[in-house]
């Protein structure tokens, strides 16, 4: 197939065009700088200049493809409010210039729709089948999705991933604000909670994008998400990786706050436990990479703490996040 991409080379992305290429398909991916152009050209992937928003490119390559596949959704947390606007009118643009085709449309999502699920119900595992409980700065994305499962002449998938490892990682979620945690202050900081997060390595997610284009029937939501670890333990493990042996410091959430900021005290309050049974079960999806913990046991020992979580070519871009 010829595939148009939007988000092709971050860290998801990069590795689901790695896959899709292995798989036969030909890439053009939508590059908003010299820098990303570049990084397509050298993965194999025919760049077209453009952004997020870009409504004229966005449609006319679309239109153009035999399908269409968004990694990019304009931001994480907080930063999602700065592209509102960009979000909802590429997967407008989309839409409109797929109409009629039944073409498949992939739009990526998360189990951050599902951020409030966990609060009042702390062991609930969410599905699919759960209405989306978005907080404020993601409310566009559930107006997105919605959009996206009613439509019926175009070949709509969205793929919602858990929390990502692998790879040496990168800067968003729970993994690498604890090796930040050690950057900053030389020790890995926790609540003691018994909260959990649903993860899912990059390499199995990117497998599922592949077996959802190649399927002609597949199309709805599908969550990715493999590992459930409490994140008392994804502490532990960062600090066995980083060379501590697994000690932790236990402060409470407006220590955590303080040191670490909102979002790593929120990793130690949120719930987010989700089911891949639906993608397993409809599609075939077999995820088969380690467990988060086993991944972090994996790297290499002493661990130079600059190579991971964010592996090297993400620093620059962890260095704009603003939360």
């Amino acid at each position: 197939m010829k595939l148009f991409v939007m988000g092709g080379t971050g860290y998801i992305g990069s590795v689901v065009c790695e896959r899709l290429l292995a798989e036969g398909h030909e890439l053009r991916g939508l590059a908003r700088s010299d820098e990303a152009a570049a990084q397509l050209v050298e993965d194999g992937i025919e760049p077209v200049r453009g952004a997020l928003g870009d409504v004229d490119i966005i449609q006319k390559e679309s239109r153009a493809a035999d399908g269409v596949v968004q990694i990019t959704t304009g931001g994480f947390l907080v930063q999602a409010l700065d592209t509102v606007h960009e979000a909802v009118a590429t997967t407008d643009a989309v839409l409109e210039a797929l109409a009629g085709t039944d073409k498949p449309y992939i739009w990526t999502g998360g189990t951050g729709g599902w951020l409030d699920t966990g609060c009042a119900f702390p062991e609930r595992v969410v599905t699919e089948a759960d209405p989306m409980t978005v907080p404020h700065f993601y409310i566009h994305f559930l107006q997105i999705a919605q959009k996206l499962l009613a439509v019926q002449d175009v070949r709509a998938i969205i793929i919602a991933a858990g929390q990502l490892y692998g790879r040496g990682g990168g800067y968003i979620g729970p993994v690498g604000r604890s090796f930040n945690d050690v950057r900053k202050h030389g020790v890995v900081h926790a609540c003691n909670t018994d909260n959990a997060f649903t993860f899912v390595h990059v390499d199995d997610l990117a497998d599922l994008y592949a077996i959802a284009l190649n399927n002609p029937s597949t199309r709805g939501q599908y969550i990715a998400a493999t590992d459930t670890v409490h994140m008392m333990d994804v502490a532990r493990g960062v600090s066995k990786a980083a060379g501590l042996g697994g000690e932790i410091v236990v402060v409470d959430h407006m220590t955590m706050r303080q040191l670490n900021g909102r979002a790593n005290e929120g990793d130690f309050f949120y719930n987010l436990r989700a089911s891949c049974a639906k993608a397993r079960e409809e599609l075939g999806w077999q995820p088969h990479r380690p467990g988060l913990l086993e991944e972090l046991a994996s790297l290499p020992q002493p661990l130079d703490l600059k190579t991971v979580y964010p592996e090297p070519k993400r620093q620059p871009a962890a260095s704009l996040v603003k939360f």
